[in-house]
C-alpha cells in the first residue's frame, strides 16, 4: 500500500503522477475548507486547524474501507481495513512553537498505528543540524513509550537541511520512504511504501501501456494544432484531463491479491529478448536461431534464479537480525492467557489472593521437603535400618577390575545359566 505526504499546493500534480492509495495533506488552509476539491476515485476528509494556514486532510482511494476515529484541530485519525487486523492512520500538523498532541497519540496505544505529518520538530537523532523544543519532546516521548519513527533519508524542508515531515509508529519495519523533489511548496513531498496488506476486496490499477501509447500516437497531431490556439493554462488543464481519462480507459482494476512487485529493468529486457528470439526461431527454424534462443533463455533463467535467491537471502537476513522472527510470524501466533477464576479446593473455589498464595506455598513447601517415613510400616522400617548400617560403613575405594577378568566372569555366569536351562 502506498502513502504520500504532500502539501495542498501540489496535490493535483502529484496524485496524477504517483496515484497513491492514501494521500495525507498538511497545511491545507481555510480556503480549501470553504471549497472542497474533487479528485476522481478518491474520498476526501478535511479537518480544520488552529490558524488560517493549518489543518490536515486525507485522500483515500475508494477501494479502501475506512472509518473516522478522532477529529481534533490539526489532527485526524482514521481506521482502515487491513490484514490481519485494522490499522490506525493519522495526519497531524504541529504549528511552529507549539507542543505535539501527545494526549492524542497515546489513544493509539496497544494497537497498530501510523501518524504522519508536519511536526516542525528538529533533533539530531533524525538528521537535523540542531534541536528545538518539539524535537526534544518527541525524542523523550519515543524513549518513554518505545515507539519508533519512519524517517525520510533526505531533508524535507526547502528552507533548511532539516527533516520535519516524518511518521510515528509502533513498528517501522518494512516501510520505505522517498523524498520527491517536485512541486512548488516549501516542503518536499514524501512517497512511502508500506508493508500493510489490504483485504480481498481491494484493487490496484493495471495499465496497458501499449494501447496508451497507440492512442497518443494517433492524436498527438491534433493536440499539437491546439498549442498555438489556446493560452498555456487552458491547454495544459485540458491536456492533463485528457491524459487522466486516457489512462483510466486503458486500465483495468485487478484484485490486490494478484499484485506482484515488478522485476528489475535488466530482467524485463532479458524477458523481452527471449520472446523476440522465440518468434525469430518460429519464423525461421535454423540451428543458429535455435542456438541464440536457447542461449538467451538460459541467461534469463540464470538471472531470474539469482534474483529469487537474492530476495530469499535478504528476507532470511532480516529474519535472523535481532528479534525480527517474531515480527515475521506475528500474523500466525496470537498471545492468549486464559482467565484465572480462582483455586479449586475441597471446600469450593478460593478467590482471595492471600489465601491462594498461602495455600500454594504450603503445598510446594511440603512437596519439596524431605520425605517422612511411616513408623507403622514394617517393611519401610526394615530397609531404613539396612540403609543406616550401610551409611555407617567406611568409605573404602574399590580396586579396579581388569577387563579380561570381568569378561571371564561374564562368560562363566552365562555358561551356568545355559546349564540351568537346557
Amino acid at each position: 500500500m502506498e502513502f504520500e505526504i504532500i502539501h495542498i499546493a501540489d496535490v493535483d500534480v502529484l496524485v496524477s503522477n504517483h496515484s497513491p492509495q492514501i494521500c495525507i495533506l498538511t497545511e491545507i488552509g481555510k480556503a480549501v475548507m470553504k471549497k472542497i476539491p474533487h479528485f476522481p476515485d478518491y474520498s476526501t476528509i478535511l479537518q480544520e486547524g488552529t490558524n488560517s494556514f493549518g489543518g490536515v486532510a486525507f485522500l483515500i482511494h475508494k477501494s479502501i474501507k475506512y472509518k473516522i476515529v478522532i477529529r481534533e484541530l490539526n489532527f485526524l485519525l482514521i481506521e482502515i481495513e487491513t490484514i490481519p487486523e485494522p490499522t490506525s492512520v493519522g495526519a497531524v500538523y504541529v504549528p511552529p512553537g507549539t507542543t505535539p498532541p501527545f494526549q492524542l497519540f497515546t489513544k493509539c496505544r496497544n494497537k497498530p498505528f501510523f501518524i504522519f505529518g508536519d511536526f516542525n520538530a528538529k533533533h539530531s537523532d533524525w538528521g537535523c543540524e540542531g534541536n528545538n523544543v518539539s524535537g526534544n519532546q518527541i525524542a523523550s516521548w519515543l524513549e518513554l513509550t518505545g515507539n519508533e519513527m519512519i524517517i525520510p533519508d533526505k531533508p524535507t524542508s526547502r528552507r533548511s537541511n532539516s527533516i520535519i515531515d516524518f511518521g510515528l509508529t509502533h513498528d517501522a519495519t518494512g516501510w520505505y520512504t522517498e523524498v520527491v523533489e517536485d512541486g512548488t511548496s516549501d516542503h518536499f513531498p514524501i512517497l512511502l511504501q508500506s508493508p500493510l496488506s489490504v483485504p480481498l476486496t481491494a484493487v490496484f490499477k493495471k495499465t496497458n501501456w501499449k494501447i496508451f501509447t497507440f492512442f497518443l500516437n494517433a492524436v498527438y497531431e491534433y493536440w499539437l494544432s491546439l498549442v498555438y490556439n489556446y493560452d498555456d493554462q487552458f491547454f495544459f488543464t485540458h491536456f492533463s484531463e485528457f491524459l487522466t481519462s486516457l489512462w483510466d480507459r486503458c486500465s483495468t482494476y485487478e484484485s490486490a491479491r494478484q499484485y506482484r512487485p515488478p522485476w528489475p529493468p535488466h530482467l524485463v529486457t532479458l524477458a523481452r529478448e527471449v520472446n523476440r528470439r522465440r518468434r525469430i526461431y518460429r519464423r525461421n527454424k535454423t540451428e543458429i536461431n535455435l542456438y541464440l534462443f536457447l542461449q538467451i533463455k538460459a541467461l534469463f533463467i540464470d538471472e531470474r534464479s539469482q534474483l529469487i535467491q537474492q530476495n530469499y537471502e535478504s528476507k532470511r537476513e532480516w529474519i535472523l537480525k535481532d528479534q525480527n522472527i517474531w515480527k515475521f510470524v506475528r500474523p500466525t501466533f496470537h498471545s492468549f492467557s486464559p482467565p484465572f477464576r480462582g483455586l479449586t479446593v475441597n471446600s469450593g473455589i478460593m478467590k482471595n489472593p492471600k489465601d491462594i498464595v498461602d495455600t500454594l506455598a504450603n503445598h510446594y513447601e511440603q512437596h519439596f521437603a524431605e520425605p517422612t517415613p511411616d513408623t507403622n510400616n514394617v517393611i519401610q522400617q526394615k530397609y531404613i535400618a539396612i540403609y543406616n548400617k550401610i551409611a555407617l560403613l567406611p568409605n573404602i575405594p574399590l580396586d579396579p577390575i581388569p577387563i579380561n577378568e570381568s569378561t571371564i566372569m561374564y562368560h562363566s555366569s552365562f555358561s551356568c545359566a545355559l546349564n540351568l536351562f537346557p
